[in-house]
């Protein structure tokens, strides 16, 4: 079966950003945004990222000024991963080894991961495998929108990392309400008709406490828009990028488990202009790549085994 056959019929849900959230999580969004706050070494990432104009010097100066965040990098390029012959001591070397554009993703996905321990999480639910899930996004979303020139590829890398905010929010900090999701979702409802039984629409809650915090509105607009990107305003493409890049990461196993993601392809691809050929080859492109990727992904979330995925599943075909 070709497995986009399931991908031209686009998502039917509304994408007010007014639609109603759980009262007393509503209040404690705001609480959240309060408490909750990213650290100032990721605020000053997301404005490296968003600049065409950021160096590994950059990089480096934001990096040394969090122990942490050094500590968990220098361990990362002197792993096997990268097979070194001396042993890395300092950032700038570490950037060598690790490349430039891959540390960027890594080490904001470090200060998400700092922010949002997603190691506990209620039982029957893959914390893990929802931090996976948006690194892929992430990196795949950052390859389409250079390929496509669609987009800024920083911006994609970041709308990626931060498109299941929501998500987020709900397994680390309201583990009772994201338990009622699951008690319907075993019963036989989707994620999206079990949120909208509990008014807890993961897109909705992510664009709240984006604006809580302040965040860009480009990464507000793509969070609350990523799963019906022809309605998002202003960022249509980047939208778009992040709703394709969601739906191949699920198709190359890099999945929630408890979503299933379906999109008007047709619709997408000319939004970012871009050719079935020239996806197919792309789609061969993150295949080969892929694999080696997730090994810095999997030593960044504390060297645990690869979660388990349906490897090859994504097909390049379309007849």
């Amino acid at each position: 079966m070709n497995p986009f056959d399931t991908m031209e019929s686009g998502n039917a849900r509304s994408a007010s950003s007014d639609l109603p959230i759980d009262l007393q999580v509503q209040s404690r969004l705001v609480d959240i945004g309060r408490l909750v706050s990213l650290p100032n070494t990721t605020f000053r990432l997301l404005n490296l990222l968003m600049s065409e104009n950021t160096s590994a010097k950059d990089l480096q100066q934001v990096m040394e000024q969090d122990p942490g965040l050094t500590a968990k990098v220098i361990s990362l390029s002197n792993s096997s991963i990268y097979s070194v012959r001396n042993p890395v001591s300092t950032i700038d070397r570490a950037i060598t080894i690790i490349g430039f554009k891959e540390l960027e993703i890594i080490a904001l996905g470090i200060g998400l991961t700092e922010t949002f321990d997603l190691r506990k999480v209620p039982p029957g639910f893959d914390g893990r495998a929802l931090w996976l899930h948006s690194l892929a996004v992430s990196w795949i979303g950052r390859e389409l929108a250079v390929a496509t020139g669609a987009a800024d590829p920083g911006e994609a890398m970041i709308g990626g990392l931060l498109h299941e905010l929501g998500l987020i929010i709900l397994v680390s900090k309201f583990p009772i309400h994201f338990n009622q999701l699951l008690d319907l979702i075993n019963s036989g409802q989707t994620l999206q008709d079990a949120e909208t039984a509990l008014s807890l629409r993961h897109e909705i809650i992510g664009y709240h406490l984006a604006r809580n915090w302040g965040l860009p509105k480009v990464f507000q607009e793509v969070i609350l828009y990523h799963h019906f990107p022809q309605s998002s305003p202003v960022n249509t493409k980047l939208t778009s990028i992040i709703s394709l890049a969601d739906n191949l990461a699920h198709r190359s196993g890099y999945g929630i488990g408890i979503e299933s993601v379906s999109i008007d392809l047709p619709n997408i691809l000319g939004i970012l202009d871009l050719k079935i050929d020239k996806l197919q080859q792309l789609i061969k492109d993150i295949l080969t790549a892929i694999p080696k990727v997730e090994q810095m992904w999997t030593q960044l979330l504390n060297g645990s085994k690869p979660a388990q995925k349906a490897g090859g599943r994504l097909s390049t075909k379309f007849s």
